[in-house]
């Protein structure tokens, strides 16, 4: 019953997430319901057609030669790679550094089973996440009309069950090793924020070269089923699914199931000393000395400077963008006469750089999503600084504050290497600066917008107020397509208009946006924040 209990928790709070995560938990209707959803299926539709291209380029060359089973192990390389990647750091912070772990091993209830639900509901978003790669995998397959009953039933099995079970099990090992290193460490912000861009920085290296590899794999599959076939577990995944292999299908079952349960029963006999494991707290001397007397805008600024600092998933998710901005900079600076000799013999080429650039810069500041948690980040302790004597504008132009400071820089570079690499027009020039400048303050702006409108306070750790509120997906949503709108007027009305006229009234559209906003936010955003 415990853990039924437990689990009834999870999945309300992960359903209360998914539809909107609401203030105060009020009820929200179907057409809210339904309007979550919507975005939820566009979301996951966006992240799925890369992977449709991917399996549409693999699955012709393995058919022709009968290698079913190298196309199904490849969908679970893939698949297992993308879980791994994205539920590591989850499993770290879910696990082991809950919000509400003291709380709930103060109570009687075994920890197996405090780490078991959390690891159930982990399992879920691995499914959710495997759906992206397998669903556009296993269509792309069923258009040659080569499945029959038990591949189908195999490939739920497997993909959608067992697959994201043994992803799990890796994570949770991997997160508990994380946390028992940074746990001895005394700047664990830092230690997580590294190893995550080591991880990151890996993928994103796999995922650029994905297109050459594809085309070498397509011609020449033997070398991968050489590869493969060599790493016995997926030979074995490939061969249940395509060969009806029986044997493979119920030793890969029994054998993810033993993992399961004796990595379970591992971390469970030592889940409360990981989860209390503080050894790298420093220990200070108390010494006696003057504290310097900051005024409320400073204070109200470094308080977010130092929340942002101390936590890594904010870092990693909420400033991915200010933290690429720099490095392609340097790169577009070190690299964009290389591409301008390439492109000078395509017409007009050359002059719709810039503006390529631009929107790439816009593209990089929409993920930056400081703001848009920065409100659901404060939590159940939102009432501290309600209570203080500061007008409620102070606290929001402090959130503002720290969402510019920390993503104008990269902007700023990002422009000046295009103006040094391209030397456009003077007019075009400044519009390199501009409209990215007036894109970062309208970001900004949203984030709050939507955080105010949409909150979620209740949350258990704070990966899950950066990453799965309502306010970061609509702020991402809603930048993407103001990014969209504008790529299709240049490419429909660049020529026709001119450039610069459209870079004017592209700056124009933000300016009005922006109006809008600062106004709400100081009128209604003031009374909401107030009554959250």
């Amino acid at each position: 019953m415990t853990l039924k209990a437990l689990l009834r928790i999870r999945l309300q709070g992960f359903l209360h997430t998914l539809t909107g995560g609401g203030r105060k938990k009020q009820k929200r209707g179907p057409l809210q319901i339904i309007g979550f959803g919507l975005l939820m299926l566009y979301s996951y539709g966006f992240f799925g057609f890369f992977f449709w291209h991917v399996f549409e380029v693999l699955a012709p060359a393995f058919q022709a030669l009968r290698l079913g089973w190298l196309y199904f192990a490849f969908v679970a390389l893939l698949g297992f790679g993308l879980m791994l990647v994205g539920s590591t750091f989850a499993a770290k912070t879910q696990l082991f550094e809950a919000k509400d772990n003291d709380l709930l091993m103060s109570m009687p209830i075994p920890p197996g089973q405090i780490l078991l639900s959390r690891m159930l509901m982990l399992w879920l978003i691995n499914m959710l996440m495997m759906l992206v790669v397998s669903v556009p995998g296993f269509v792309i397959w069923l258009r040659s009309g080569a499945a029959d009953g038990w591949m189908i039933g195999s490939f739920i099995l497997l993909f959608w069950l067992l697959l994201p079970l043994l992803a799990l099990m890796v994570s949770a090992l991997f997160g508990w090793l994380l946390h028992r290193i940074s746990a001895r460490m005394r700047s664990k912000s830092l230690v997580t924020v590294l190893f995550s861009l080591v991880f990151m920085g890996a993928y994103f290296y796999l995922v650029s070269g994905l297109n050459v590899w594809l085309e070498r794999l397509a011609e020449d599959p033997g070398a991968l089923a050489g590869a493969l076939g060599r790493a016995a577990p997926l030979a074995w995944i490939g061969h249940a699914v395509a060969d009806h292999d029986a044997p493979a299908l119920a030793g890969l079952t029994l054998g993810i199931a033993a993992i399961f349960m004796s990595g379970w029963l591992a971390l469970s006999a030592g889940f409360i000393r990981a989860a209390t494991d503080q050894r790298g707290a420093a220990k200070r001397v108390y010494r006696e000395k003057s504290v310097e007397a900051l005024s409320l805008r400073r204070a109200l600024l470094q308080r977010e400077w130092r929340h942002f600092a101390a936590c890594p998933a904010y870092i990693l998710n909420g400033a991915l963008g200010a933290l690429v901005m720099p490095v392609a900079a340097v790169a577009l600076y070190l690299k964009g006469g290389a591409l301008i000799a390439e492109l000078s013999e395509l017409s007009g080429a050359q002059e719709s750089l810039p503006w390529i650039v631009m929107l790439g810069t816009c593209f990089m500041i929409s993920t930056t999503q400081l703001t848009a948690p920065s409100i659901s980040l404060e939590g159940k302790s939102l009432w501290l600084l309600q209570s203080l004597p500061v007008a409620p504008r102070e606290v929001l132009r402090a959130k503002l504050r720290l969402h510019l400071l920390i993503t104008l820089p990269g902007v700023l570079l990002m422009a000046l290497a295009a103006v040094l690499v391209f030397r456009p027009e003077p007019m075009m020039g400044a519009a390199l600066f501009a409209i990215p400048t007036a894109f970062t303050v309208f970001m900004a702006l949203l984030g709050l917008f939507e955080n105010l409108r949409h909150p979620h306070l209740d949350w258990i750790n704070e990966t899950q107020a950066v990453k799965s509120g309502a306010s970061v997906m609509l702020s991402v949503l809603i930048s993407y397509g103001l990014i969209i709108l504008a790529g299709l007027l240049f490419g429909f009305l660049g020529a026709v208009i001119g450039r610069q006229v459209l870079a004017l009234g592209v700056l124009a559209l933000l300016a009005l946006l922006i109006g809008l906003l600062w106004r709400w936010l100081y009128t209604r955003g003031e009374r909401l924040f107030a009554e959250l």
